[in-house]
């Protein structure tokens, strides 16, 4: 290893050096007045895309925000009301990232009793983190870019368009849970790295509360953390872990004490619940599409077998502009990319683990938040590299190269504002909501639900039975004994997705506990007790 090892810390010194007078002239050349002023168009603009979903009814927001959202606004409202970290206001949980639930217990605390309210303050919240985190992506590609580019459009400016503009990136940062924040957390770290390496204290405390928005940093510290003692820079490597760690400890330590593993029940439960390895294979490759299309994304509807045509075909334009441009080699010249290697190895490392080692395949689109940073910042510092290969084509390739994109950025753009449009469609039903209203209905009746985030914010009856944020259910579950818990808890009703809800019901048929469908809302089988049903009759409205 010695005689190998040796020479790769050598060469990564000499590329360092070489890159010296580029950091510094990077920390002496800020952003030009154009450059804030469209960086700060686009931040305004992301900003008034969000403010109006806020004014919306519950339903209208219900639809925004998704199922899961409602479990971290459940915590949310019990903390400001001083029930603890519950969703039930009575059971413990960890099944949530913690820095956004205290970003969002104050506007709970300050509603008056009305959630819902609450709820519409966090909408604006979200906003905000969006308009910030426009401004920092921008920050980082300028200083990824380094030199100044006489071009009208630059690389922060690009970076900040993207963003604002981006529909994939509009779904993932405003589903209520803590992908925005943890995005703007990240392009902190990924920002303080490039241009600040020399203050690893604050690079540590940037690490910490990455890991409080969500657990996955902490894997991120570790990496940079290896990367510092690879390069034998031991004390800054020292301290960037140790400022991590202490301050996202004291979820680390909340975890253990309470629930004997420093890895969340969310998380717990993502492993234990059966999949199909084509299917995260399936939605691994449609992530990977949508991320390199950057401002769209393919349907969903589109077999395995599609998926991997389109992703050849999306793979090959790729490799044809970077061939065809010479974009790695003009990179290579003139700006730091090896600054991105640390958070490259772990988009990486989240792209296995979520594939392989974890069993809930329509989240993989989500947890892969980093890579999608990554990709729209290595696109907006490639662009103008492209540009300047575009002005040197002859007139002929030109006007074909100008004409395709031309085409792509307005019909990438249309589709963006007919997706935006849709979050407003009322046709939509949102049958969980309607759940919901149903549980309220029968408020003496306990109600299982494997996905019991929104029906269970609206009425306490409902109780979570995939485990994410109860701790019972999942133990009980692990041990082969989840038909045991709800006999137990004496659940009358248990409902989901039909699919779903006829596992569990299978589940509990073994055991001798039996449940009969008395019928649906939307999609959600409701199933009933054999011995807790009565001659009364069941009205159920789609």
């Amino acid at each position: 290893m010695i005689p190998i090892s040796a020479p790769l810390r050598e060469s990564y010194r000499l590329c360092s050096s070489s890159r010296s007078t580029l950091d510094k002239s990077v920390l002496l050349t800020p952003m030009t007045r154009r450059e804030n002023l469209w960086v700060g168009a686009f931040a305004l603009f992301a900003l008034i895309l969000r403010i109006p979903l806020a004014f919306r009814p519950p339903v209208g927001i219900a639809r925004t925000y998704g199922d899961d959202a409602f479990y971290v606004l459940s915590v949310a409202r019990n903390l400001a009301a001083g029930l603890g970290l519950t969703v039930d206001g009575h059971h413990l949980t960890n099944g949530f990232q913690p820095l956004i639930v205290l970003l969002y217990t104050p506007f709970f605390w300050l509603s008056g009793g009305d959630p819902w309210l609450a709820v519409r303050w966090t909408v604006v919240l979200n906003g905000l983190i969006a308009a910030a985190s426009v401004v920092v992506v921008a920050s980082v590609a300028h200083a990824i870019s380094g030199a100044k580019s006489q071009r009208q459009f630059t690389a922060p400016i690009i970076a900040a368009f993207l963003w604002s503009c981006s529909i994939s990136l509009f779904h993932q940062t405003m589903n209520g849970l803590e992908t925005s924040l943890y995005s703007l957390c990240l392009l902190g770290v990924l920002w303080w790295y490039i241009e600040r390496p020399h203050y690893p204290v604050i690079l540590g405390v940037l690490l910490g509360l990455a890991t409080l928005a969500r657990i996955d940093a902490a894997l991120l510290a570790a990496i940079i953390v290896a990367f510092d003692f690879w390069h034998r820079r031991y004390q800054s490597g020292a301290v960037i872990g140790l400022m991590a760690f202490l301050i996202s400890s004291p979820w680390w330590i909340y975890n253990v004490l309470y629930f004997g593993s420093m890895m969340p029940t969310s998380g717990q439960a993502g492993q234990v619940w059966p999949s199909q390895i084509q299917d995260s294979i399936s939605r691994l490759i449609q992530t990977l599409e949508n991320i390199a299309l950057v401002l769209g994304y393919l349907p969903d509807g589109l077999t395995l077998t599609e998926r991997i045509l389109a992703g050849l075909a999306i793979g090959a334009g790729i490799l044809l502009v970077v061939w065809k441009t010479r974009v790695r080699q003009r990179l290579q010249e003139s700006i730091s990319v090896h600054k991105f290697l640390p958070f490259a190895l772990f988009c990486g490392v989240l792209a296995i683990y979520y594939t392989f080692f974890f069993h809930f395949p329509h989240f993989i689109t989500r947890y892969l938040q980093p890579l999608r940073i990554l990709w729209l910042v290595l696109v907006a510092i490639s662009l103008p590299a492209i540009l300047d290969a575009y002005a040197e084509a002859t007139s002929i390739r030109r006007h074909v190269v100008g004409t395709l994109a031309a085409i792509f950025l307005l019909g990438s753009l249309a589709f963006c504002v007919n997706r935006y449009w849709a979050v407003y469609d009322k046709s939509r039903q949102m049958e969980f909501y309607d759940m919901g209203q149903w549980a309220a209905n029968h408020p003496t009746d306990k109600i299982g639900m494997l996905q019991s985030g929104l029906a269970s914010f609206i009425s306490p009856n409902v109780i979570n039975l995939d485990g994410k944020v109860n701790a019972e259910a999942l133990t009980t579950h692990i041990a082969g004994r989840l038909p045991r818990y709800i006999r137990n808890e004496k659940i009358l009703y248990i409902a989901d997705w039909k699919p779903f809800i006829e596992d569990v019901s299978d589940m509990c048929r073994r055991d001798e506990l039996f449940f009969d469908s008395i019928g649906m809302v939307g999609r959600i089988q409701i199933m009933k007790r054999r011995d807790g049903i009565t001659n009364e009759e069941v009205r159920i409205t789609n």
